[in-house]
């Protein structure tokens, strides 16, 4: 915890300003080249067809370090970013709960200050086998918006494990979602989707307004949401 020991941390308070898009990217690129690694073995694709979020979160992070150690993936290297970390223990912007536990976090080795919370946070959740895109909102994207992740970033990421029949493309089901005028998704953005196309596959980005102030009294701003919708194949 920090903002409240008495002694203000080295470097600027939060919000942290946001990182450069070209590291966004890398992280992108890393994490579908590791999925699509595990996707070409058995265990993989079944995992996504019937294993736990945290069991296929667990594959994710072993197969992203090593491509970290691999440098197979150009500018996703240790020399720039931290192993990823599952399920790391933060506050949220309170202070208050001390239990908060994004999926995934990325650090990365340059960003100042060098606190916990100045990292690339995502949110994992299946899609099909029961789980729909109202969970999705609900128990991921709302998370990030009442500052229990990410709270000092102006972005974050949300992840999506396909499974067979669910619809991948990010873009077009959350904008659908979020549009519908008879009950429109919950923790909707201030405006029209975006999206990066950039990488294979392509990133959704919404915008979304957050109301809580942080600690030190400063607005805690918008937050930008990359969603990376991976889908289950099997293996070859």
């Amino acid at each position: 915890m920090f903002l409240n020991l008495g002694t203000p941390p080295k470097g600027p308070p939060p919000p942290f300003a946001a990182w450069p898009t070209r590291h966004l990217r890398v992280l992108e690129r890393a994490i579908a080249v590791a999925w699509a690694q595990t996707m070409a073995t058995a265990h993989g694709s079944a995992l996504v067809a019937s294993g736990k979020e945290p069991e296929i979160t667990a594959m994710l992070q072993d197969a992203l370090t090593a491509v970290l150690a691999s440098g197979q993936v150009h500018g996703f290297s240790a020399a720039v970013f931290g192993a990823p970390i599952r399920g790391q223990e933060l506050e949220d912007y309170s202070g208050l709960h001390l239990e908060k536990c994004p999926d995934l976090t990325f650090p990365r080795l340059s960003a100042r200050p060098a606190i916990n919370h100045h990292a690339m946070f995502y949110e994992c959740k299946i899609l099909g086998r029961g789980r729909t895109v109202d969970d999705y909102l609900l128990h991921g994207v709302c998370r990030f918006l009442n500052g229990n992740y990410a709270w000092a970033m102006p972005h974050a990421g949300m992840i999506a494990y396909v499974a067979d029949g669910h619809p991948e493309d990010a873009y077009a089901v959350l904008s659908e979602r979020w549009t519908r005028t008879d009950h429109p998704g919950a923790c909707g953005p201030t405006r029209a989707m975006d999206q990066d196309l950039s990488s294979t596959p392509s990133v959704a980005i919404s915008t979304h307004a957050r109301q809580f102030r942080l600690r030190n009294g400063m607005e805690s701003g918008d937050i930008a949401l990359r969603h990376l919708w991976l889908a289950a194949k099997p293996a070859a």
